[in-house]
């Protein structure tokens, strides 16, 4: 049986996927942790994803990534396997080293976190980018919790992104652009003081949560 992308983690990997799990179902996928061969489409080979996620038309592999760079091989030859199959699709999810135990937060309204937003582009365009980015990140999951009541949680940033375009409230491209800000900011608050986000980074993550709380975002 061929591995997925990354080593596992243990219980960390557990509490990850369950994170998953319970943002799947309340979106109303049917959600299966270790699939086994015969539940996967042919067209994967080898290839075996830590979890899916299905609904009519829209499927998803999910694998668990605890690395910091989510373009590294084998990431892209994977990604390949799902050409000319619109109805699948693969979902890494970022897990940090030490995710957080999970506690309640309250929902925000959505004017809340809009204020919060002009707060971090004022930040932004003082010169304070690590901490605007950063601040940035956070306001995604707070998005995520106006649309979802289950997202009560203090959820990997990985998983966060993960429930956004499971749900429909990004685009894939997005999500695709958005992922490799996760592992940038992992590396922020843990501190790699050579970690430095891109001038526009901060805009990206700002238009997906103004997405995420639009009244055009939609769920599948």
């Amino acid at each position: 049986m061929a591995p997925s992308l990354r080593p596992r983690d243990g219980e960390a990997e557990r509490h990850f996927i369950e994170t998953l799990r319970a943002l799947c179902e309340q979106a109303g996928f049917a959600f299966q942790i270790e699939p086994a061969p015969d539940q996967l489409p042919d067209f994967l080979g080898d290839y075996r994803p830590d979890a899916v996620a299905r609904k009519p038309m829209r499927n998803f592999a999910i694998d668990v990534w605890s690395g910091p760079d989510p373009s590294e091989p084998p990431l892209p030859s994977v990604r390949r396997l799902f050409d000319g199959h619109p109805d699948w699709h693969l979902h890494v999810g970022f897990m940090a080293s030490d995710p957080l135990r999970a506690i309640v937060i309250p929902g925000a309204d959505p004017a809340q976190i809009r204020a919060q937003a002009a707060e971090i582009r004022a930040l932004h365009a003082a010169g304070h980018r690590r901490p605007a980015f950063v601040m940035a990140l956070s306001l995604l999951e707070a998005a995520l919790r106006v649309q979802s009541e289950d997202a009560d949680g203090t959820n990997p940033p990985g998983a966060v992104v993960q429930a956004l375009a499971m749900n429909g409230l990004i685009e894939p491209e997005t999500e695709h652009a958005l992922r490799p800000l996760v592992a940038l900011q992992n590396r922020i608050v843990h501190g790699d003081l050579a970690a430095d986000p891109m001038a526009d980074d901060v805009a990206l993550v700002l238009a997906a949560v103004e997405t995420t709380l639009s009244e055009e975002a939609s769920h599948p």
